[in-house]
């Protein structure tokens, strides 16, 4: 089963953009063009700015998180994604290649998904597919982030 994810609105994005269409309907009255082009933003923010993710078929908003780690850790965050009972090594200082580690997560719930991409002919490939992790292995890799 392939796992996948869809933009959301978070309550955040919601409150920035109805600060900004205010504003915009405040500033109508003291400079009309600038109001309205400021109200046009706020609409604008309404429809298109979304920071959260949610899985299809879940109701957990999620925050994504990417890090490009230094090579060396790649065998310890395999290991980790494929079940192995390894401590994930996350480090972001990169001294020679590097590879990719995007994260779903959302630290109350306590759930992740994970997936590895290494770096090669200046692409990220997969390195594995995208990991569920729930409960304290999900701390695990939050807490690194």
């Amino acid at each position: 089963m392939q796992i996948k994810f869809k933009k959301v609105h978070t309550k955040k994005d919601l409150i920035i953009s109805a600060i900004v269409l205010a504003a915009g309907i405040g500033l109508y009255f003291i400079n009309a063009g600038l109001g309205i082009i400021l109200a046009v933003c706020g609409i604008l923010m309404l429809l298109f700015f979304k920071g959260g993710y949610k899985r299809e078929g879940e109701d957990i908003v999620l925050q994504k998180k990417a890090l490009d780690v230094a090579h060396t850790c790649r065998d310890s965050l395999k290991g980790f994604l494929e079940g192995k009972d390894v401590e994930p090594d996350v480090n972001t200082s990169i001294n020679g290649g590097i590879i990719r580690l995007e994260v779903y997560y959302n630290a109350a719930a306590p759930v992740a998904y994970a997936q590895l991409f290494d770096f090669s002919n200046y692409t990220y490939e997969p390195a594995t597919g995208i990991v569920e992790l729930r409960g304290p292995k999900a701390d695990q890799i939050i807490t690194k982030l």
